[in-house]
C-alpha cells in the first residue's frame, strides 16, 4: 500500500488552519491623544474618530454606526463600502460642566446598526484649556507664591504669564514648557508679582515671551477688592 507523503498531510492541515482564522475585529481610533476643550466648542462636532471592520455601507445617506459616551449619545455616521468610517463627534455632555474637572478620560462605544453584536470601544482624554492658580484666594497676601497651571496649551510650547492692569503690562514670568499630550505646565509664582491696587488684573498666557494677540492662548482675572 502506497503511503501519502508527509508534506501533503502537512499542507492539508495548513489549509485548514488558514480557513479557520477569525475575521478582522472592528476597531475605532481617536484622531488625537488628548482633545482640548473650550466653551465655544460646546455643541460642535469636533472629536475626530475613525475605524474599520464594520458592516459594508450600501447607502452613504444612511447612518450605519452609532456612538455612545457613558453620559449619552455621541453621534452617528454612515459606513463606507469596506466597513470603514472617518467622522467627528460631539464631546461628552457632562464635560461641559466645570464639575467634571480639568482632565477626564471617557469611553466611546461604537455599535453597528445592521449588526448590533458588532461593537468596538476606545478611551479618549479631554482637557479643559485654561489658566488656574491654587490656591485661587489669598486674602491680603497678594504676593504669596501659588501654583499657576496652564492646561491645554500646544505640547512643547514655551509659556509665559503676563499680568496687566487697564491695558498695561506690569509683569511677565516664565511658566515653563507645556508637557504631555494635553499640554500642561505648572510653576510656583507670586499670585500678584506687582504692587496691589483695587480693580481687576487681567492675566494672560502666551506662547513665547511677547504679549501679542496671535500669541495669546488663554487668560484669567485677578480681582483685588
Amino acid at each position: 500500500m502506497r503511503r501519502t507523503p508527509r508534506y501533503t498531510a502537512l499542507f492539508v492541515v495548513a489549509l485548514g488552519l488558514l480557513a479557520a482564522a477569525p475575521a478582522e475585529a472592528a476597531t475605532i481610533t481617536p484622531a488625537q491623544p488628548c482633545y482640548r476643550y473650550s466653551p465655544e466648542l460646546a455643541g460642535q462636532r469636533w472629536v475626530g474618530i475613525s475605524g474599520s471592520g464594520f458592516s459594508q455601507g450600501t447607502d452613504p445617506t444612511l447612518n450605519g454606526l452609532r456612538f455612545d459616551w457613558s453620559d449619552g449619545v455621541a453621534g452617528f455616521t454612515p459606513l463606507a463600502a469596506d466597513g470603514s468610517f472617518n467622522t467627528s463627534l460631539l464631546m461628552p455632555f457632562d464635560f461641559i460642566s466645570h464639575k467634571a474637572g480639568l482632565i477626564k478620560r471617557y469611553t466611546l462605544r461604537a455599535t453597528d446598526k445592521a449588526n448590533p453584536a458588532l461593537t468596538a470601544s476606545t478611551q479618549l482624554v479631554f482637557v479643559r484649556a485654561g489658566l488656574t492658580a491654587q490656591p485661587h484666594r489669598v486674602g491680603h497676601r497678594l504676593h504669596r507664591r501659588v501654583r499657576w497651571s496652564a492646561y491645554g496649551a500646544p505640547t512643547g510650547a514655551r509659556l509665559f504669564i503676563h499680568w496687566t492692569f487697564r491695558g498695561r503690562r506690569l509683569a511677565t514670568r516664565g511658566l515653563g514648557r507645556a508637557k504631555g499630550s494635553c499640554g500642561i505646565a505648572h510653576k510656583r509664582l507670586p499670585f500678584l508679582p506687582v504692587a496691589g491696587r483695587r480693580g481687576t488684573f487681567k492675566v494672560f498666557v502666551t506662547k513665547g515671551a511677547r504679549l501679542k494677540r496671535k500669541a495669546l492662548l488663554f487668560g484669567a482675572n485677578v480681582n483685588v477688592l
